[in-house]
Formats: C-alpha cells, sequence, structure tokens
C-alpha cells in the first residue's frame, strides 16, 4: 500500500510541475504579448518666412527691404539686398531658393540680338549655399526658430551695362520652398518631396 501511495504522491508531483511550467509559460507569453510601448507622436510643422532687407545707406541699420521704392542705380553700383529664410514651424526643414533676374529696358531701347542680359546683375552667393538644377540650397538642415545665412547681401550692376540700359528697371524675383528633413534625406540636394513648381 505505502508503495502505491508513494506512486501516486510523485505523479502528482510531477503533475503540479507540468501545470506549473504550463502556467509559468502561459505568464510569460502574456507578459511579452502585453509588453508594447504606447508612443505619443506629435506631428511637426512646417513653416517659413522669406526675409528681404537691406543696409539703410544713412543710418547703417539693417531695414526691410522696400520693393515698392525703385533704386537708382548706374553701372558698377553695388546696392544692398539681403536675402535670408526664417524657419517658423515645429520642425527642422531643408531649405532652397530659386533666384530670378529680369530687366525691362525703357521704351525704344533695344538690346540688340536676343534679350536683355542678366548677366550683368552679379549676386554675392554666400558659402552656405550650393547651387543645383537652378535651384540654390542650403548646405544644413535649418532648426525650428532658425534664419538661415544670406543667400546674398549684394547685387552689382556690371560695369559693362551700355547705354541701352539707361532708365531700364532690373528685378531680382525670390521664390523659397521647404520640406521637412525627417527620414528625408542626408542634405537639401538629396531630399524630396519639394512643393511642385507654378
Amino acid at each position: 500500500m505505502k508503495k502505491r501511495s508513494t506512486k501516486k504522491k510523485v505523479l502528482v508531483v510531477a503533475l503540479l510541475v507540468a501545470m506549473l511550467a504550463i502556467v509559468a509559460g502561459g505568464t510569460n507569453a502574456y507578459f511579452s504579448k502585453d509588453a508594447r510601448a504606447r508612443n505619443v507622436i506629435t506631428m511637426g510643422s512646417i513653416a517659413i518666412e522669406l526675409h528681404e532687407d537691406r543696409i539703410d545707406p544713412e543710418s547703417g541699420e539693417t531695414v526691410p527691404y522696400e520693393t515698392e521704392t525703385p533704386v537708382e542705380v548706374l553701372p558698377g553700383a553695388e546696392v544692398s539686398k539681403i536675402v535670408t529664410v526664417e524657419n517658423t514651424g515645429t520642425a527642422p526643414a531643408w531649405i532652397r531658393i530659386q533666384v530670378t533676374k529680369r530687366i525691362e529696358l525703357a521704351e525704344g531701347m533695344t538690346p540688340g540680338e536676343g534679350e536683355p542680359d542678366t548677366d550683368l546683375i552679379v549676386l554675392d552667393i554666400g558659402e552656405e549655399w550650393t547651387e543645383k538644377d537652378g535651384w540654390f540650397y542650403y548646405c544644413k538642415a535649418l532648426e525650428a526658430g532658425k534664419t538661415t545665412e544670406a543667400l546674398f547681401e549684394t547685387a552689382e550692376f556690371d560695369d559693362n551695362m551700355g547705354n541701352v540700359y539707361q532708365g531700364s528697371t532690373a528685378y531680382i524675383d525670390v521664390l523659397v520652398q521647404a520640406v521637412q528633413t525627417a527620414g528625408n534625406g542626408s542634405s537639401a540636394t538629396d531630399a524630396a518631396g519639394w512643393p511642385a513648381e507654378d
């Protein structure tokens, strides 16, 4: 009888150990299943502001550039025009700028063959910008609340502008674009998703 009782005890103990092993296995599976991080992700905004300033020749202070007020220049003259971009959003952004130079000749003036030569307007492009495909790309990510180094600070009118340019009007139009940096290339020139050109 005692031998039989011992066998029952061993069997019961073996069953208990097996049950504990199953319960333990179930517990491990339960915890690994529920052990997941709950992340709250706030989408950042991309917003930029273009600044066009100039150095006032009288006060020496930086003031907003007034496009409504034309500046009279002669060949060889240098005009202050400081172009920067501010990141007013909440996320870092890649920045690029397109510059279009135009010259409208005075009535009755013709440049001879072709159009007026916009290469006679020379911009002092900053070292922090690189040119590609007709755009100037800022060489580093622009953090929220920060402003780029100037794309250019002056426009110089070449000495070789002849009499045909007397009374003409020169325009320097600036278009700026921005895209997110997150998961979007290692530089502005590698980035995708730029706004479509009009």
